[in-house]
């Protein structure tokens, strides 16, 4: 795991642990003795530790978290991990650090521990422990205060954003910045000064002797973090990790990380962000079942808002993509779209000017039909509609290879549907991507019975290599996502009509945890593209019962949402703020057989238990293959809290027995919609 060769008076020391150079206990024994070691060797005046070429390291080993299970194992676990940096930053003679690539969490503080620090251009800096429900526990908080400052190390530290290599040279975290051919000498020259004392990065005091400024950097993150979620406590272990570094002792921080660490272990909130991520990495472990050949030319049918998304992320992964459309005014604006998005990344320092060109030099549009001739992998992203969707696919095995891939972007209709008429269904498979596209994690792989396991793994894979987190799911109307989200979209209307306002349901759904309650969510979507997707779940499933009227008279008035300027709420020109909408009031006011008052407390419950319900269905059904997926399917696709673990984690905390009460009790008030099935029976 540590290859070791010295030369003209240094040792570099390589990490070699494939594919990510994850730091595991292990790892660490070796790294300590190649320290140990090279110190020792009158040989040796200078230490350099580095990765491979292009990757220094991923961190801390994820799996290490599994076998944390108590409050000592937890405090065990930051010990070991702090003796050994410690170990690294005693060294006797010179340790360097030749980092690149995505630098993070334990990753970064192995380097903060070492002397000095070269990292290559275009190295990325992020210590994303908070949004894992954690603190870091390897000295992080000790250590980065003393190097940028306090204020910038909590900047890091709770908010796991990415800082460049630029930035993290101008803060002071790294002491130079060079090519990649030259990381190595670089270093090397570091390794070797005897013009200065070994700096250690403890001894530091420089960036933290304002206290004035200290003060203030602490105040504002106090108040920061009072706007938090009471079920995460990790940012506050982090700020008193820091205070107490700065106001106390090194070792003060230290401690605080040991005994944080164990107090965030124990939380639910820690212990759900932790089921979410293995869940999501258990859901695309089937990516490397019987393998076929890589996907080398890609192509999109329909250039609309999911078909430009689609089209962008296959640039992002850098996949040549023809996109078409039979009008050259959408391909124009899909062009556009992309564009608009690319510069948008460079002018924020995300994306360098190089790498945008190239990726928009992937892109070709066309209105001809043979141009897909040649495409391995093409997707399809018309309109809902089984006509114009089954016209598109009938079109693609008249050009399409025999041996093409084709996916279907339906969002809700039956793969079944849509293959009528195919000479060859075995081909098409449904891959869901949630809008926009290129942005978010998720996509629904979705499979028909007679769906080859070939295909399957092909399907998988690309939505790996999209840099997208695959749920396999079987083929049924809705699927996983919106078979479950559209209910709690339309049972909002029904609080709606019952008496609760607007504002109230959608900020009961905030502070439970949504980044944005259900009704200003759908007038960002279209209550359009609502009406039509509960067409078709209403029918394959009738116990969910009508829509409400609240959303036919929006529609028939043409309020679909922001995209009309009014919806739910209305909405300024170029600004996507709710207002409150009398129109909405009047036509709600209009449908009400009666008014009672509707407090938050059955708002959330009604909605929730709405999910909940619909969850146990589809596991029950067999739609997804692990309930962990469901969980993994609501958190990434629509927002469903992740410190609560997803939809079924969180029914599971709450305790089957207490939901099946609650859904029992709901349904003899509601109606069937709410009933359980033979799964939540027992």
């Amino acid at each position: 795991m540590i290859q070791q060769s010295v030369s003209n008076g240094v040792c570099v020391l390589r990490l070699h642990a494939p594919p990510v150079n994850a730091i595991t206990f292990a790892l660490l024994d070796e790294l300590r003795g190649a320290v140990r070691q090279a110190a020792s060797d009158p040989q040796v005046r200078g230490i350099v530790l580095t990765g491979d070429a292009g990757h220094f390291s991923a961190g801390a080993d994820v799996n290490l978290f599994r076998e944390v299970r108590t409050a000592d194992d937890a405090v065990r676990m930051s010990r070991v991990f702090q003796e050994a940096l410690g170990e690294v930053e005693d060294s006797p003679k010179p340790v360097v650090a030749a980092v690149a690539g995505k630098m993070m969490g334990c990753a970064i503080e192995l380097a903060a521990a070492c002397h000095y620090r070269v990292c290559v251009r275009g190295a990325e800096f992020r210590m994303p422990e908070v949004t894992f429900g954690i603190n870091p526990g390897a000295g992080a908080t000790a250590r980065l205060p003393r190097l940028i400052g306090v204020e910038q190390a909590l900047r890091m530290l709770l908010t796991g954003a990415p800082i460049g290599a630029e930035e993290a040279l101008a803060l002071g975290l790294v002491d130079a910045l060079c090519e990649a051919d030259e990381l190595i000498e670089r270093a090397r020259e570091l390794a070797c000064r005897r013009d200065v004392p070994v700096p250690r990065t403890r001894e530091r005091t420089e960036k933290v002797r304002d206290k004035a400024a200290n003060d203030s950097a602490f105040a504002a993150a106090a108040k920061r973090l009072a706007k938090g979620r009471p079920e995460l406590i990790a940012p506050w272990k982090i700020l008193d990790a820091v205070r107490a570094g700065v106001e106390e002792s090194f070792d003060a921080a230290l401690q605080k990380e040991q005994t944080g660490f164990a107090e965030c272990r124990a939380t639910l909130g820690m212990q759900n962000k932790f089921h979410v991520f293995f869940a999501a990495r258990e859901a695309a472990k089937a990516v490397d079942c019987g393998m076929r050949s890589e996907v080398r030319r890609a192509a999109v049918v329909g250039m609309g808002s999911m078909g430009t998304g689609i089209a962008h992320a296959f640039l992002i992964a850098g996949l040549p993509v023809v996109a078409l459309d039979e009008e050259r005014a959408a391909l124009e604006r899909g062009r556009e779209k992309i564009a608009r998005s690319v510069e948008k990344r460079v002018a924020e320092g995300k994306l360098g000017r190089d790498r945008a060109e190239r990726m928009l030099g992937l892109l070709s549009t066309t209105t001809d039909w043979a141009a897909l001739a040649d495409a391995d992998w093409v997707a399809e992203a018309v309109f809902e509609q089984p006509s114009a969707k089954r016209a598109v696919l009938a079109g693609l095995e008249e050009v399409c290879r025999p041996d093409a891939i084709i996916a279907s972007n339906t969002s809700t209709l039956s793969l079944d549907l849509l293959t009528e008429g195919m000479r060859h269904p075995e081909r098409l498979i449904g891959m869901h991507f949630f809008n926009p596209a290129h942005v978010m994690p998720l996509v629904e792989v979705i499979r028909r019975e007679a769906t080859p396991p070939e295909v399957i793994a092909a399907a998988l894979k690309l939505a790996k290599t999209l840099r997208k987190t695959p749920v396999l799911v079987r083929n049924r109307e809705g699927f996983l996502v919106n078979r479950i989200f559209i209910p709690y979209l339309k049972e909002a209307f029904s609080l709606l009509e019952e008496g609760a306002a607007a504002p109230a349901i959608d900020a009961a759904m905030a502070e439970f945890g949504f980044p944005m309650g259900p009704l200003a969510l759908i007038d960002m979507a279209g209550l359009d593209i609502l009406a039509a997707t509960d067409a078709v779940l209403s029918r394959a499933f009738p116990r969910h019962g009508g829509l409400s009227d609240v959303v036919t008279q929006l529609v028939a008035q043409g309020r679909l949402g922001q995209k009309t300027g009014g919806g739910v709420y209305d909405y300024a020109v170029g600004d996507h703020t709710p207002r409150p909408s009398e129109a909405t009031v009047r036509i709600v006011a209009g449908i009400r057989q009666s008014s009672r008052e509707v407090g938050a407390a059955e708002i959330t419950r009604r909605l929730v238990m709405r999910m909940a319900a619909e969850a146990f269905w589809v596991l029950d059904e067999g739609i997804a293959q692990r309930e962990s997926d469901i969980d993994v399917a609501m958190v990434l696709g629509t927002g469903f809290p992740d410190f609560r673990g997803g939809v079924l984690k969180h029914a599971r905390d709450l305790g089957l027995s207490a939901v099946r009460a609650q859904l029992d009790e709901l349904s003899q008030r509601f109606g069937p919609r709410f009933a359980p099935c033979d799964l939540v029976r027992g």
